[in-house]
């Protein structure tokens, strides 16, 4: 049986974020915010557009048998499913296709259903293998259009999931991808920090404006939370396409990101407790 990451960190989630007792929405509460999640899906479809020719471009960098180029493609292909994947939940099959690392499967690497990004990423970073990787490559264009298509099933979103991939994103970070797991052969996590945190502002802001009426402090303190998570990535990202090499940013560093996305996660905890979104069995 395959665990996706949802699966893993649903448990974590939910216990992390339980310093105030969570609130079930009823239906009129969730019918209210139907015009923020429809703002946030809004931008997640442009950037599944923006994904497309991304993944048409790597195709034709790895086809091109340029080593370098294919490397290049795949680090400006990244930036957009970091961003859409906060929602993964409500499209979990597309999130397996496009964006799974091998401990998902059951036989790792070698599982015939382990594909997208991470595979392309250990073929052509690690094993310079651009053979393997154009197919792999293909099937990920393929991918891509099937998650345009999910971003249109409205019936799979709604004001609790909003919160609920908020908060499983913000803490995978924080608690996971810190450790340099998400991207261990291209050296690029903190392009996937980067712009997951502007995957969860996009999701949130939509919903900024009603929390400042029922509550302008927990506001404010998500959006100072917000900028001090950006800050703490922005600080070292450096000017490298793709950001600077994980693998050279310091202990202390990496402590400083994991700790303000911590808060960023608490303050958007807080959020959704005040406008009765919090997701709960």
């Amino acid at each position: 049986m395959n665990l996706t990451r949802r699966d893993a960190f649903g448990f974590g989630v939910a216990a992390a974020v339980t310093a105030v007792a969570p609130i079930s929405a009823t239906a009129r509460e969730i019918d209210i915010h139907n015009g923020a999640v429809d703002q946030g899906l809004t931008y997640l479809r442009q950037r599944a557009r923006d994904q497309l020719p991304l993944a048409r471009a790597l195709v034709t960098a790895i086809r091109s048998g340029d080593l370098a180029q294919a490397r290049a493609a795949y680090i400006a292909s990244r930036p957009p499913y970091e961003e859409i994947e906060v929602l993964a939940a409500s499209f979990a099959a597309s999130d397996q296709d496009i964006d799974a690392r091998p401990y998902a499967f059951e036989n790792g690497e070698t599982d015939e259903d382990f594909k997208g990004f991470h595979k392309i990423e250990a073929l052509i970073f690690r094993d310079k293998d651009l053979d393997a990787a154009l197919h792999v490559a293909q099937g990920l264009v393929v991918s891509v259009k099937t998650l345009i298509t999910d971003l249109n099933v409205r019936e799979n979103f709604s004001g609790r999931k909003t919160f609920a991939g908020l908060l499983a994103l913000s803490t995978e970070i924080a608690a996971k991808k810190i450790s340099s797991e998400e991207e261990t052969w291209s050296d690029r996590s903190l392009l996937i920090f980067r712009h997951n945190i502007i995957g969860i502002n996009s999701q949130y802001q939509p919903f900024a404006a009603k929390l400042a009426r029922r509550n302008p402090q927990a506001a404010a303190e998500v959006t100072a939370a917000h900028e001090k998570a950006r800050d703490a990535i922005n600080e070292v990202y450096g000017e490298t396409p793709g950001g600077r090499r994980y693998s050279t940013v310091g202990l202390a560093d990496r402590r400083t990101i994991s700790s303000t996305v911590y808060r960023y996660r608490d303050a958007l905890a807080r959020a959704a407790d005040i406008l009765q979104l919090r997701l709960t069995a």
